[in-house]
Order: C-alpha cells, then sequence, then structure tokens
C-alpha cells in the first residue's frame, strides 16, 4: 500500500509541472546504425541530442540531430544524404524537412507522411499508426517442418495537449522454430524474448502476443520519465554487459536528467522469474524480482565519452506470494545502491562497472565496458581463480568508409565474462527475466570474437555480412560450471581453479549474410544466409546447420537470434 501511495504522490507531481512530451524509437532498427555512423563521420559526440550508450533514443532529438547535419559537406555521400532524409522521415513529427511529405496520398488520408500510414497533427493533438508485419520463411526443416515467422501487428504513437505521450505495439506472432531455438526452448521452457507462448495444432509451431506500450511525461526541458513495458540497451557494442534487449518485454520505470555534458538514466523494474510450464493451469502466478539500474554519461571532450553505472537486483520474498514488493529504499534515485544493500544487511546482488567511448580521425570509434559483479582485492591479485573473482570486459572498434569506399563500414568487437558472473546465492535474484539473460545471450563462462561488415552500395540496398565465434563451458541438468546464471553460486563445484571454459567445453561458429532492400519507407525484403556450428566435447551439444531465409518486414527490426 505504502508503494501505491508514494507512486501517486510522484505521478501527480510530475503531472502538474509538464511542459513538453515525446515517444522513442526502438532499439534494434536501421536507423542505430546511421546515427553510429553519422556521429563518427562529424567528429563530434552528439551532446545536446542524446547520448548514445544510453538506448533508445527519443524521436525528438533524432529528428533534430538530423536536421543540424549539413549534408553539403562533400564528405556525404548519396548514400549519406539518403540516410538522413530517413531519420526525417522516419521520425517526422519533429523534423521540419519538408521531404517527409508522401509525393502522393492514398484516398486523400492514408500515407499522407512517408513513414505513416495515416497520421494526424493539429494543435494538442498528434496521432501516428502503422501497420506492423514480419514473414521469414526458411530452408531449414525441423521435424519435417520449415522454419517460419509470422507476425502481424499494429503500432501506434502520438501525444496529447504536449503533456502526455503515448506508444503501444501490440502483435500476434506464430513461429515454427530451427533448431538452435527448438533446442532452447527444449531446455529452458521458453522463447528468447517472448513470454507465455502455446502450442496451436501444429506440434512444430509456437504461437503468443507480444505487446509493448508506455506513456512518457516531461516536467522541464532537463527531465522526461518513461512508465511501460518494453525492453532497455545501455552500451556502444553490439553486445552488452550492462543491460541488453535480449529477454522479453517488463515493467519499468525510467527517469532521464540531461544538462551540460551530463546524461543520468534511472531505471526501476521488475522482472518475472519461474514461469509456469508451458501448458501449465491454475492460479499461480510467475514470481517477481526487481531491480535498480543508474547511470551517468559524460562527454569529457566533444569526442570522448565515459559512463559509471550500478545495478541492485533483490526480492522481497514473503510466504504470501503478493507480499513480494519493490523496497522503497531503492527509489532513491542518487544514492549508492551498495551502502543501501549494506544498510539492509541483505543478499542482495551489485554489479558495478564503467563503459567508455572515444570517436577519432572522423573514421574511427572505439568503445569498451568492464563489470564487476564481486571480487576480494587479495584473491584478484592471486593467482588461485576464486569463483567469486566475478568480472565481465568489452572491447570493440568502429571503423567507417573502409579504405576509403563510401558506405562500407567494419566493427570488431571481443567480449568475455567469468562464470558466474551474473549468479547469486538465490537462483531467485539472478539478473535474468523469464530465465532469459538481461545482458549477453551466452549468460556467462564464455569468450566471444564478432566483426561485423556493413555495406550500402546504393540507397536503398544494405548488405550485412557477420561472423561470431566463441568458446564457452557448458552445463547439464545436474551441474553448475557458471554459464547457466539462473543457478545460484552456492552450487558450483569448485572454489579455486575456476576458469572460463570450465565445464564442457564447447566452441561456436556463426556467419550471417544478409541483405536487404527497402523499396518504400520502412517496407524491408530480406534475403539470408546462416550458417551456425557447434562442437563440444559433449555429443549432445554438437550440431551443423546451413540454410537460407527470405523475408518481408513492415515497421519492424530483424529478429536475429545470433548466439
Amino acid at each position: 500500500m505504502f508503494n501505491k501511495v508514494i507512486s501517486l504522490l510522484l505521478f501527480l507531481i510530475v503531472v502538474s509541472q509538464i511542459n513538453a512530451q515525446h515517444t522513442y524509437l526502438g532499439y534494434g532498427t536501421l536507423s542505430n546504425h546511421i546515427l553510429d555512423r553519422m556521429e563518427i563521420k562529424s567528429g563530434e559526440i552528439p551532446n545536446r541530442f542524446f547520448h548514445s550508450a544510453t538506448k533508445s533514443y527519443r524521436r525528438e532529438a533524432i529528428a533534430q540531430y538530423a536536421d543540424s547535419l549539413s549534408i553539403s559537406d562533400s564528405s556525404y555521400s548519396t548514400q549519406d544524404e539518403f540516410n538522413l532524409q530517413y531519420l526525417q522521415n522516419d521520425n517526422f513529427e519533429w523534423s521540419t524537412s519538408k521531404s517527409t511529405f508522401a509525393k502522393r496520398a492514398i484516398l486523400k488520408d492514408f500515407y499522407t507522411k512517408k513513414a505513416a500510414l495515416y497520421s494526424i497533427q493539429i494543435p494538442d493533438f498528434n496521432l501516428v499508426v502503422n501497420p506492423v508485419f514480419y514473414y521469414q520463411f526458411s530452408s531449414e526443416k525441423v521435424n519435417g517442418a520449415n522454419a517460419l515467422i509470422n507476425n502481424r501487428g499494429i503500432e501506434i504513437r502520438g501525444n496529447i495537449t504536449n503533456k502526455i505521450g503515448f506508444y503501444t505495439q501490440v502483435s500476434d506472432e506464430i513461429i515454427k522454430p530451427n533448431y538452435q531455438i527448438a533446442e532452447y526452448v527444449k531446455e529452458k521452457q521458453v522463447i528468447p524474448g517472448v513470454g507465455f507462448f502455446k502450442n496451436i495444432p501444429d506440434p512444430n509451431s509456437y504461437n503468443y502476443f507480444l505487446a509493448s506500450g508506455y506513456v512518457t511525461v516531461s516536467p522541464n526541458k532537463y527531465m522526461d520519465f518513461q512508465f511501460g513495458t518494453g525492453r532497455n540497451f545501455i552500451g556502444d557494442g553490439f553486445r552488452t554487459f550492462i543491460l541488453s534487449d535480449f529477454s522479453r518485454d517488463y515493467v519499468f520505470l525510467r527517469l532521464n536528467t540531461r544538462i551540460w555534458k551530463f546524461n543520468y538514466t534511472n531505471i526501476f523494474a521488475q522482472q518475472l522469474q519461474y514461469p509456469l510450464p508451458n501448458g501449465g493451469t491454475g492460479e499461480a502466478i510467475s514470481k517477481r524480482q526487481y531491480t535498480a539500474t543508474h547511470h551517468l554519461s559524460i562527454n569529457i571532450k566533444k569526442n570522448f565519452n565515459l559512463g559509471v553505472f550500478e545495478t541492485i537486483i533483490f526480492n522481497r520474498d514473503s510466504s504470501i506470494q503478493s507480499g513480494n514488493t519493490f523496497d522503497v529504499q531503492y527509489l532513491n534515485p542518487i544514492i549508492f545502491y551498495k551502502a543501501v544493500e549494506n544498510s539492509l544487511n541483505s543478499i542482495d546482488k551489485a554489479i558495478i562497472g564503467t563503459n567508455f567511448k572515444w570517436n577519432f580521425k572522423k573514421r574511427f570509434q572505439t568503445y569498451g565496458q568492464i563489470l564487476i559483479s564481486e571480487f576480494i582485492l587479495s584473491e584478484m591479485l592471486s593467482d588461485r581463480n576464486w569463483f567469486g573473482n566475478k568480472y565481465a570486459y568489452q572491447l570493440g572498434l568502429k571503423y567507417i568508409d573502409v579504405f576509403g569506399i563510401n558506405n562500407l563500414d567494419a566493427q570488431a568487437e571481443v567480449n568475455i565474462c567469468r562464470p558466474y558472473m551474473y549468479t547469486s546465492q538465490s537462483d531467485r535474484m539472478t539478473f535474468t527475466n523469464y530465465r532469459q539473460p538481461m545482458a549477453h545471450p551466452l549468460g556467462a563462462n564464455f569468450k566471444e570474437f564478432i566483426g561485423i561488415v556493413r555495406y550500402q552500395p546504393i540507397n536503398r540496398l544494405n548488405i550485412t555480412a557477420k561472423a561470431i565465434y566463441a568458446i564457452y563451458g557448458n552445463d547439464t541438468s545436474g551441474t553448475n560450471w557458471g554459464k547457466n546464471i539462473g543457478l545460484s553460486y552456492l552450487t558450483a563445484p569448485l572454489k579455486y581453479g575456476v576458469v572460463i571454459g570450465q565445464g564442457f567445453l564447447t566452441n561456436l561458429y556463426l556467419a550471417d549474410f544478409t541483405c536487404s532492400y527497402m523499396p518504400k519507407h520502412n517496407l524491408f525484403l530480406d534475403f539470408k544466409f546462416t550458417y551456425r556450428k557447434t562442437t563440444s566435447v559433449l555429443k549432445e551439444f554438437e550440431n551443423e546447420s546451413a540454410y537460407i531465409s527470405l523475408g518481408i518486414r513492415i515497421n519492424i527490426a530483424p529478429k536475429n537470434w545470433d548466439f
């Protein structure tokens, strides 16, 4: 009851002071790479618009950033000019560009804007409605059935009287999973990025709803609040150890403060644990755990950014299931969470770390992360490899216009994570959501090497080649070598001599080649070739597959199971 009263008071205070509102662009879209490229090419971090480590971006900020760039500069290619217009069209509510208007509307009222099936822009009210569609057919067969994705839905965003912003996307999806995902479902009883699902009459298929939505308010030009169901991503790499969008949607409150060279983000969230088995019945509901994350991003120079962050994971279980509530002591947006955890004498789990980004020579960006979950300095300095030395780090490099070839961009990234990184004493308090990692999809206990090449030979065609190699130590149902972060570290078989790759040593080789053509705004035709192979000391972890996928997408990011 106390939590509800506090929440109501905060809401009333915020609403009484509202000046403006906005909506966000979902992570994983074409815009993310365009913004990365434009930032590196400009030589300056877009300080007054957004800080790239904290995603998703505000649509208003994207439009204003695109409007601010001068495409008359000879360093910009024809494709760059097209990409800037894409950003303006995609966020037309906030752009001053006249290119956002369609040349010819349909039935006078539809597609008056290039990026909206239906839109209304009048004083005190703005509305954008778009269809969502995704159909992908694969040559890979599991139990005699070709893998496929079939998604149909709708996306709605807008604002009312410049006081309330809103967004929702709802879709119904059917998949026939490939071998990799079929094995994942078999092991964990969940589908990556999905909550409750059910079998349809076809035993090889799964059906589920995907729904996300939020409201936004801004008490002043420096702060904004977002409350709803969705995902977040913190980091500048292809992967992140801080917070990723891999798991299913979750309920969260995000507070973002931007002033001078600072961007400060707070995320208070509720995750679900221990879902009922597929097809389960009864009145029981999934148990809950909570996280509080704060991330401070500082632009030290015009081309160098440094970030520090902290995440606390906790639950307050009781004999009455509904008694598990958010601990209000973690609602303090600026306190050091570890100090709160110590004062409570709790076993809450804390993760701290730092990240950085440096743009140089208008061609390169280097970035990285270092995270620590638990350590004792004397053990860290010794050579005994104590199991409690839990840390992870990332180092990456982006290179645009490789060898002077316009719009040929490359990226290399290394991710290394110690065993048991995201685990705690209790298997009810790990950095997971619905049995899915909230950071890296491989969990922990691995080394990963990633290479990506992106090429845009003409305006509407994007080609991406991706190669991933990883080595990790697998767990079985009766062992805990540190990869499965949903287990308690108290079941670790060793206290010393713990090294990356311990357990059932497995190698992952993954290659992916994608051609995506966009005949109309946010309408994509995809061709994909995927090769995936695993070798292991244990035969059950070995597999090899190669397949072709053909797809069509409208207003939705591609689904990539690249782990």
